[in-house]
């Protein structure tokens, strides 16, 4: 045997060996981008905003598999219609293979000046996922909260908080990942569910036209599945509405109980609104990983 032809297959395997070592490094930058990863996808299940706010957004949050893939979104009228009370077409989400952030689907609301019905809705339904992408939350839910009746009155959403599975170590992060890219113009309605320091969420609750004066709400938990004292810190408290504000939240602890329970809640009870009315004042919300 020539020396060319010992040359060439010990080079072949060394060629073969650094391709299998760049390929398993690609994985390594992007954790979960294996092909049996299967990026979670959810929507938030319900958004309100006043007529007067312009934009009412939706966002799509994913768990931390980093999983190309993609979902479709189509909207449905309610009693909220198109085009005259928003505006809004279907479309596509999608993720490349390293990406973990969240995504945003964004309505035009239209201000039309007529006394309505308090709450219109139209609904966004995730579906048809590529292949690595399950959806765990498919349906949206848009209000559009009525500002042209003389009448004030009060509401709070459903939330969902997709978590990531915690022991007793560091506070959760729930996505998106404060690595990835800030949306630069995230709309007055977008916020997502996230964990903050000390296992914090926030319950966010709406009101119809904004505060001309200090106003007050009171809000308390009630367990569902989720129990207080075992998943999360029961709240029972008045919260004061700045003059000039249309909303606000209310912090809610999750104990670690809460990080292994999938597809569990308790509710946020809405009531005793000073200046007027609450309308559709229990909120659900619902813990997934």
């Amino acid at each position: 045997m020539t020396m060319k032809s010992k040359i060439l297959p010990a080079l072949a395997a060394t060629v073969t060996a650094l391709a299998a070592a760049v390929a398993t490094a690609a994985v390594g930058v992007h954790p979960g981008a294996a092909a049996d990863c299967r990026r979670s996808v959810a929507i938030d299940p319900q958004v309100t905003v006043a007529e007067a706010g312009g934009t009412l957004t939706f966002t799509v949050y994913t768990d931390s598999c980093a999983a190309a893939g993609s979902v479709s979104y189509t909207v449905t009228d309610g009693t909220a219609r198109r085009p005259g009370d928003y505006q809004l077409a279907s479309g596509v989400l999608q993720w490349p293979a390293g990406d973990t952030g969240s995504r945003q689907v964004r309505a035009v609301i239209a201000g039309d000046g007529q006394a309505e019905a308090l709450l219109e809705d139209f609904a966004v339904t995730l579906g048809s996922p590529s292949q690595n992408v399950r959806v765990v939350s498919p349906v949206g839910r848009g209000r559009i909260f009525d500002d042209d009746a003389q009448l004030q009155a009060a509401t709070i959403d459903h939330r969902l908080c997709l978590l990531e599975p915690r022991g007793t170590g560091p506070a959760p992060t729930v996505l998106p990942s404060p690595s990835a890219k800030p949306d630069p113009d995230p709309g007055p309605t977008a916020s997502p569910c996230t964990v903050e320091s000390g296992n914090i969420i926030q319950i966010a609750f709406s009101i119809n036209t904004a505060a001309a004066v200090e106003q007050t709400v009171h809000i308390r938990t009630s367990d569902g599945d989720l129990h207080a004292g075992l998943d999360y810190v029961a709240v029972d408290r008045t919260v004061t509405i700045p003059a000039g504000a249309t909303g606000g939240t209310v912090p809610v602890e999750l104990l670690p109980h809460a990080f292994t329970q999938n597809g569990k809640h308790f509710d946020a009870v809405l009531s005793s609104y000073s200046a007027g009315l609450v309308v559709s004042g229990t909120a659900r919300v619902t813990v997934w990983h």
